[in-house]
Formats: structure tokens, sequence, C-alpha cells
């Protein structure tokens, strides 16, 4: 089962909050976010699979990973639940709401569209790949090895949370890197099934980025009907962890919170 983390009080009546990450993240990527509200309702965390602390799996793709997510519900014994999802996590929370309408309360899908991305990740994951964790003695060095692929040092930066060290004190990956590599054309598709979700939804996006463009947001109403489509100015990709304050206004005026 995927690894997860709980915030505030599960045992409270209000709707859990379920979160998912991105690509090449992890629960991490949501915490100041959820110790942030946990007060308001119970979040759950989860690393999917072959990310953060979850298991090593072969195969990867978004029905897999829906499959994930509703092992971690039922056994938390979570019948209907709140969910968000970034990214790669958007697209999982997007198949699930389609296949499982009835399972949620709330959806926000966090710049991404049920759409083909472009595979803007494939040189990244193979310089990844390439990079000789074993000779590295520390992060900095890790660091360096990856700034001629990845220029700005935010971005490194996110990416190396996934290095950790090995009992000899060399590094590797902690997500399953070679896996999701392998699956990554799986990853930037999306499963058009001729499905709708009929309930209200919220897409937040960052004016920023270009995965909410007009000609991607024009196929996301015409799975998700009612939808709402809120642009933050300010965002690029990350508009929970580049704008945090205006983005968790618009989460939780659509959780009623």
């Amino acid at each position: 089962m995927l690894n997860y983390r709980i915030y505030g009080d599960f045992s409270c009546d209000r709707t859990p909050l379920v979160v998912l990450h991105g690509l090449l993240g992890s629960l991490d990527n949501w915490h100041t976010f959820a110790t942030r509200q946990q007060e308001k309702r119970p979040i759950v965390a989860i690393d999917l699979r072959n990310h953060g602390e979850s298991p090593h799996v072969l195969d990867m793709n978004y029905h897999l990973m829906m499959a994930d997510v509703l092992e971690v519900a039922e056994h938390l014994n979570m019948s209907q639940f709140d969910l968000m999802g970034h990214s790669m996590g958007g697209k999982v929370a997007m198949n699930l709401a389609l296949h499982h309408p009835a399972r949620l309360d709330h959806l926000i899908v966090v710049d991404i569209a049920p759409v083909q991305s472009s595979a803007t990740h494939h040189d990244l994951l193979q310089a990844m790949l390439a990079m000789q964790l074993d000779t590295f003695t520390s992060r900095r060095e890790a660091d360096q090895a990856l700034a001629p692929t990845v220029k700005q040092p935010f971005e490194r930066a996110f990416l190396l949370k996934n290095l950790k060290r090995t009992e000899e004190g060399t590094f590797e990956w902690q997500c399953y890197l070679s896996e999701i590599a392998k699956n990554y054309p799986n990853l930037t598709a999306f499963p058009d099934e001729g499905l709708t979700y009929q309930d209200k939804a919220l897409f937040i996006g960052g004016a920023q980025s270009d995965y909410l463009s007009p000609e991607r947001w024009a196929v996301a109403q015409q799975m998700f009907p009612k939808a709402q489509l809120i642009m933050i100015p300010e965002a690029g990709h990350l508009p929970h962890v580049q704008t945090p304050e205006i983005f968790t206004q618009h989460v939780m005026q659509h959780l009623g919170a």
C-alpha cells in the first residue's frame, strides 16, 4: 500500500482532503499547506507509487495509480473524500473522479489538463539516470552535476529531495527513477474514455505556465462541464508553492471552509 501521512484530527466529522503530488515529488510537497490547514479539516497526503516512501513497483499508468489511491481510502475507511492533485497527481485525481464520482465530495486540479502533455521531462529523467551517485560525497556535488540540465536552483533543490543516503554513506534515488522513466510516456498521456464528471470542480492554474492554456482548458471543459478555472497571475506550474496564500484562499473557498 502507498505511504501516507495524516494531518489533523481524523476522527472529526469534517470530510478529509486527500492531496496528491506531481512527478518526482512526494507528500512533503504539501506539508506547509497541510500543516496550516489541518485545524480546519483532516488532510491525507499520499506518496504516489514509485515516489517518496511508497513501494517500488513495476508499471505506472493512471488506472493503476487511481487504484492505489482508492486502496488507501479503503484502508482509512473513507467512503467519501475531497481530492486535490497537482500535475501528475492532478491527472490521477481527474481519472478517479471520472471513474468513481460518488467517492468525491470536492475535486481540485492544480495546473494540469486531461490531455497529452509534452515530454518536457524526458531529457531531465535521462540526465538524472546518468548521474553517478556513488561518486558523490555531498549534495552540492549532485547539485553541480544537475546544473547543466536544470538551470534554476529552486528546481534542482526540488528534484534533489529525491536523494537519500545509503548505509555506506553514498547517495541513491529514493524514488524508483528507472521505472518512472520507463513509464514516462504513460504519465504524459491521459486516458480519454469518453467519460464526464458532472459535479462541480475547481481547476487552479499559474498564468506563467501553459499547462492550462485556452486550448487545453477547452478539452478539460468537455470532461468536466461544471468546472471553474482560476488562473493566478503571479504563479507558474507550482501555484501552491509560489503563491501559497492566494492559492489556499481559492481552495478553502471551494471546499466551503
